[in-house]
């Protein structure tokens, strides 16, 4: 049977699930009900012959015309091929010391998500609860919901699953926060009128280098590291704990990595409104780069009514940075897995030939 004759469920399930290219990002799930999430999986539960479904189309693994993505949400205005189009870049941080504490390195996230609630900005929120030792997709509509999600996870959770429960509960207004796959399936998503994509209204972007497998949980309880508090990976994997800290080198868990992020190009969450990551550097502030009007905006609204604090991001470190994601993006445009990329052939050509003093 050819493309043209299977349905998007087939499809779906032949060409990125069952090869281990799904990123759990969600984006199938809740509005059909051939599509499950067990945990930290997806699966297609019957043989589903739509010829016309969303799941397919709103899968960041399907055919995806990145050019055309980008060209939608920021115009015909130029882009960095390494870090994509961007209006800034700072260091920043919450403003609230107790936000600080709560959150990941600066907070940043959670503050701009809590600014955006106050400000009905947006009227909810798709975000990730749980802690390290088990990730929940979470719909928030309140600041102290959302302080329930601070925290960085390291896996999968299938957050957008929760956007048709949105949907169905009136929200006119949602805020999604996710992994570099997630922001692409909300993008997707935003075109299809049929799901009332056009509510997803403020996307913030995480950076990921690779999220781990169900399996990384079992490994946590076997070793005793389910025990402590924090978890973080500035290199190494660094556990927090009231009895104090210890460190795995991170080849102990690198075979918990997903395959579907060995193939993916975006690892800065490109097509966000805003884009937020560790710095690397400094544990106490986090990376910002600000995308789209809509994000600036926000920022700058954030940033006058104390909610965060910016500073100027420190040209040598920057420079770290680039070179590590072009690094990234070299290493899957090599990669046979990265098919379902169409990316310009110039832009490919900076990467493989043009671009090696990136």
């Amino acid at each position: 049977m050819n493309n043209s004759e299977q349905g998007y469920g087939a499809r779906l399930k032949e060409e990125v699930i069952d090869p281990g290219f799904c990123s759990v990002c969600g984006a199938c799930v809740g509005f059909c009900p051939y599509i499950k999430t067990f945990g930290e999986r997806v699966g297609v539960i019957h043989d589903c012959k739509v010829c016309e479904g969303v799941c397919y189309r709103v899968c960041p693994r399907s055919p995806t015309q990145y050019h055309v993505l980008r060209q939608e949400v920021f115009g015909a205005s130029e882009h960095d091929p390494v870090f994509g189009a961007y209006k800034a870049i700072c260091f920043a941080r919450a403003g609230s010391e107790h936000l600080r504490s709560r959150g990941q390195y600066g907070g940043v996230v959670t503050a701009l998500v809590t600014f955006a609630l106050k400000q009905g900005i947006i009227d909810g929120a798709l975000m990730t609860g749980g802690n390290f030792t088990k990730a929940i997709p979470t719909l928030v509509s309140s600041v102290s919901d959302a302080l329930q999600c601070a925290g960085s996870k390291y896996t999968s959770s299938p957050t957008l699953g929760l956007f048709q429960e949105a949907v169905k509960e009136g929200y006119q207004k949602i805020g999604v926060v996710g992994r570099p796959c997630q922001i692409t399936a909300c993008r997707k998503i935003q075109k299809a009128s049929e799901i009332s994509g056009g509510k997803i209204s403020l996307v913030i972007g995480l950076f990921c280098m690779g999220s781990l497998l169900p399996e990384f949980y079992s490994f946590l309880k076997e070793n005793h590291l389910d025990r402590y508090e924090r978890m973080d990976i500035p290199k190494d994997i660094l556990f927090q704990g009231a009895g104090g800290d210890v460190m795995i080198p991170f080849e102990d868990v690198r075979r918990f990595i997903r395959l579907s992020c060995l193939s993916c190009y975006d690892p800065l969450s490109e097509l966000a409104d805003v884009s937020v990551g560790s710095t690397e550097h400094d544990p106490g502030w986090n990376t910002l780069i600000v995308r789209t009007a809509k994000g600036m905006d926000m920022v700058e609204k954030a940033r006058f009514t104390g909610d965060i604090e910016t500073k100027a991001y420190p040209p040598d470190l920057l420079n770290v940075l680039r070179e590590a994601v072009f690094n990234r993006k070299k290493r899957v445009l090599e990669c046979p897995e990265s098919m379902y990329l169409d990316v310009p052939p110039r832009e490919k050509d900076y990467f493989l030939t043009a671009g090696g003093d990136a």
